[in-house]
């Protein structure tokens, strides 16, 4: 066999090795950590805030900008539809989904976080509104701005390591978490 007919077997046994470890290694792997990754960010312990820190806005009149920060935070996967009040300075989000549905604890957790986001990266919002098939959340921005007793305002969170010291690993907490829904969140029945 000549020298040249020898290089091309081998660079085609090397081309045939590198699509193997590809397609049977690198990617299902790469496949797996991008699952890992995506179930991480739907709970608030885990969830990166980084990725929701683009969406800050003075003005909650941008529809485009409120829905994606609704979807980078968790419980994206729940189907929504939302509605603007700018006379009330109030954003609802209507959740297809029933609140009972889900874990009480996971249920508290994401009221803290979710609505913290909202208020921390919508700097006119001022009312909440997080209604499930069953009940009915509401939260205003002045109890959340003293429930985090922040000087500046509630923009000084949308620093991440602030943000993962003062919210975030407080939800190790169940009873910090129990209080802030009892002291801040109104709850109602769904009509």
């Amino acid at each position: 066999m000549s020298r040249k007919n020898m290089l091309i077997i081998v660079l085609l046994l090397i081309g045939i090795g590198g699509m193997i470890a590809l397609e049977g290694y690198i990617k299902p792997r790469a496949h797996a950590q991008a699952i890992q990754y995506e179930a991480e960010q739907n709970d608030p312990m885990t969830h990166d805030i980084r990725n929701s820190l683009s969406f800050a806005s003075p003005y909650m009149g941008n529809a485009g900008n409120f829905i994606n920060l609704n979807a980078s935070l968790p419980l994206r996967e729940i189907g929504r539809t939302f509605q603007l009040y700018p006379e009330e300075q109030t954003a609802e989000l209507r959740f297809q989904a029933v609140a009972g549905a889900l874990k009480e604890e996971k249920l508290k957790e994401f009221l803290l976080y979710n609505s913290t986001a909202n208020f921390v990266m919508i700097d006119n919002l001022e009312k909440l509104i997080f209604a499930f098939e069953d009940q009915v959340f509401s939260i205003s921005r002045d109890k959340v701005e003293t429930w985090y007793g922040s000087t500046e305002s509630l923009a000084s969170l949308r620093d991440a390591k602030t943000w993962k010291t003062e919210v975030q690993s407080r939800l190790q907490d169940a009873e910090y978490v129990s209080d802030y829904v009892e002291k801040l969140v109104e709850q109602q029945e769904a009509l």
